[in-house]
């Protein structure tokens, strides 16, 4: 088959970004041969630093190193804030040009509140299909006085995008939904490299900069810190059940939003030195982090914003081989079931205890571990993820 040349667009930083499908799906496509560019918007930027924007640059990738992309990003000033809703301005022109000169077959659209408007009117005018990969709740994420404003964005592009792909069974039923849609929404769930996540040898030497004895049992968050996540009364249990758990370690990988206020909460409740924060990890070191845990967790507060989304460290967990205690989330229960091993908690509240319950049931641990390394083995594999993606892509773009 002939290869496609394609838009990825989103509104965060594709090189700083923790990596996600973002990073893999475009890769991944790009390694089957497919030409691949990736819109940006550049969180952090420093004026002083970037002083000819727009630009355009090709980079490595970073799910796989070897493939190239070009990394395109508007203009901005520097200044937070300002730069977003500059953005939502700047990315006309660019956008346009890219448009009328590069004839792609078929744009990736991940942004709504800052770039989704603009990519649904230029697409329509050059004749590009959109194809929207809905993943989260967009107006939810963050509430502020500008959050009815994004839902009414979200709702148009739901409306106009040629085809909506969702990372799950209730993302979809939501687009469809707010959009009015009786077709034209199908079900992507996202890639796993699961090789990448194969449970190493326990690293004794990272094990003892953590502060982490081998007696010890770890229960571990992998992600972003968000006001839904749930760790701050994932903490707090944690804090009422230290005492009577004096071998179990909350272990923390990744940071956030809500990152300071939860450090402030480890300090006030006296939990240094059992609640380990390690900050953002590179990709490539993610496998040896999660070798020295016991159970992982994923405490998210159920919501519209949480039950509609599908948590990707939940997967990297079970590729893991890891036990999991997860909030019983609309976007993972219609995808597991109960039959994946995966433990479901009803609320954020009573999850850590559940899963130090798990820690101590080694018969449990073991056979938990086997059932969702072979459910994820079997929905989420690289080539069957990318090739039925490929295929919607190819589909819209005939």
């Amino acid at each position: 088959m002939a290869s496609l040349n394609l838009l990825f667009v989103h509104e965060v930083s594709y090189e700083k970004k923790p990596i996600f499908e973002m990073h893999e799906f475009p890769e991944h496509l790009a390694a089957k041969g497919h030409k691949v560019t990736f819109l940006q918007f550049d969180e952090g930027f420093k004026f002083w630093r970037n002083t000819r924007l727009p630009k355009t640059k090709t980079i490595s990738g970073r799910v796989l190193p070897r493939v190239k992309l070009d990394i395109v990003t508007p203009f901005q000033f520097g200044i937070p804030g300002l730069d977003r809703i500059w953005a939502t301005i700047s990315v006309w022109p660019v956008l346009e040009r890219m448009l009328k000169n590069q004839k792609f077959d078929a744009i990736v659209l991940y942004a709504v509140p800052t770039y989704g408007h603009q990519v649904i009117q230029l697409a329509k005018k050059y004749g590009v299909p959109v194809v929207f990969r809905a993943l989260d709740v967009s107006h939810l994420i963050r509430k502020s006085a500008l959050s009815p404003l994004i839902k009414s964005a979200e709702k148009y592009v739901y409306e106009h995008a040629d085809l909506l792909s969702a990372n799950n069974p209730a993302m979809a039923e939501y687009c469809a939904s707010l959009g009015g849609r009786t077709e034209g929404t199908v079900v992507n769930l996202p890639p796993l490299d699961i090789t990448h996540f194969a449970k190493p040898i326990i690293d004794s030497k990272l094990q003892a900069e953590l502060g982490i004895q081998s007696t010890d049992s770890v229960i571990t968050y992998l992600g972003t810190f968000f006001h839904f996540s749930g760790l701050d009364v994932a903490i707090r249990e944690f804090a009422a059940k230290a005492d009577e758990n004096p071998n179990v370690k909350l272990l923390l990988i990744g940071g956030g939003e809500q990152d300071a206020e939860l450090r402030s909460l480890v300090s006030q409740l006296k939990l240094e030195g059992r609640v380990i924060f390690t900050g953002f990890i590179p990709y490539a070191q993610l496998s040896s982090y999660l070798g020295l845990t016991t159970v992982a967790i994923n405490p998210m507060k159920p919501g519209m914003v949480s039950h509609t989304a599908f948590p990707h460290k939940v997967i990297q967990y079970m590729a893991s081989g890891l036990p999991v205690v997860t909030t019983k989330l609309d976007g993972l229960y219609k995808t597991f079931g109960d039959s994946s091993g995966l433990v479901w908690s009803v609320s954020s509240e009573g999850l850590i205890g559940e899963a130090m319950a798990l820690a101590d049931n080694k018969t449990r641990l073991v056979e938990n571990a086997r059932l969702q390394l072979e459910t994820v083995s079997t929905k989420f594999g690289v080539d069957s993820a990318v090739t039925a993606f490929e295929s919607v892509i190819r589909a819209v773009s005939k």
